[in-house]
């Protein structure tokens, strides 16, 4: 019988981080399933995606022990590949949007667990422009929310951080003209920000009504919010993008596979909570099940 070959992907230094003891207890797991390992811990930005490009086609399973960043790098490196490992995946960020979806914790003992289970899960990528993304890509204001919180105050009071943050920035928001083509439905718009979602999660925030596969139906659920003339309305933007059943008249809600996005000057973007290019033209597509993880049953 051949024995499972893992490539073992940690990042050192990811939000929660990783006792030695979990991750052992993790690996443990792997060779008492008599898997084959190897291990590499990542050492700066883009580590992941350079390793899975130059080593992935020789392993049956990418193992990536990091937060959503740190899946989003491997996602990046698996798609340059013709033969594409099944993800396991060791969710050690502060938030686990994307893990959340498959039943994943920040237990790494039962995310061994599941991988050597063998539930199969596939989902949808999304790609913008030459970049590639698991769960969300966001474009205007706000985007920087995510990557410039603080993450002791993250580790601290979780999600409310981003909130506590978004307020903050509300008082220097400023429209962008935007032209959308949303599957070949074209609309101009003044917009404060938007946020493209593959999944129901985005900063530990429910923002998608649940559905079981809202990972790999083919489509983004995508939420726009457009400039007020009111100072005082903007402050209920986070409301209305967490709660769609208020529907708040300057929140939009969409779904399409591919989208283009012009606009007048470079909007910053951000691709699952990290951050992206600042670009005039974001062209969008959504790759149905691209890729496979392992997911709790």
């Amino acid at each position: 019988m051949n024995r499972k070959k893992v490539l073992v992907l940690i990042n050192p230094n990811s939000g929660k981080k990783n006792s030695k003891e979990s991750v052992l207890d993790a690996l443990n797991v792997f060779s008492a399933n008599n898997y084959q390992m190897e291990i590499y811990l990542s050492q700066k930005p883009m580590d992941v995606t350079r390793y899975i490009e130059e080593n992935g086609e020789r392993f049956d399973v990418v193992a990536v022990f990091g937060g959503d960043g740190t899946l989003n790098e491997a996602t990046n490196g698996l798609m340059k590949l013709k033969h594409k490992p099944v993800i396991s995946y060791f969710p050690t960020g502060t938030m686990n949007d994307f893990g959340t979806n498959f039943g994943l914790t920040n237990d790494m003992k039962q995310c061994a667990t599941v991988a050597c289970a063998g539930n199969i899960e596939s989902f949808d990528v999304g790609k913008m422009n030459s970049r590639y993304f698991n769960y969300v890509a966001g474009f205007g204001a706000f985007c920087n929310v995510s990557y410039e919180t603080k993450q002791e105050l993250k580790k601290q009071i979780g999600n409310l951080a981003y909130i506590i943050k978004a307020l903050h920035e509300i008082p220097n928001l400023h429209p962008y003209h935007v032209k959308m083509n949303l599957d070949g439905k074209v609309f101009e718009k003044d917009l404060m920000f938007g946020l493209i979602i593959n999944g129901n999660r985005v900063a530990g925030f429910e923002m998608v009504e649940q559905a079981d596969n809202t990972f790999k139906d083919g489509l983004f659920d995508i939420i726009l919010v457009e400039h007020t003339p009111n100072p005082l309305e903007l402050y209920n933007y986070p409301l209305g993008v967490l709660h769609p059943e208020l529907n708040m008249k300057y929140v939009e809600r969409y779904q399409a596979k591919s989208i283009i996005i012009e606009s007048q000057e470079k909007l910053a973007w951000t691709l699952d909570g990290e951050e992206g290019e600042e670009t005039l033209v974001a062209r969008v597509e959504n790759i149905s099940q691209a890729l496979q993880i392992y997911a709790s049953n």
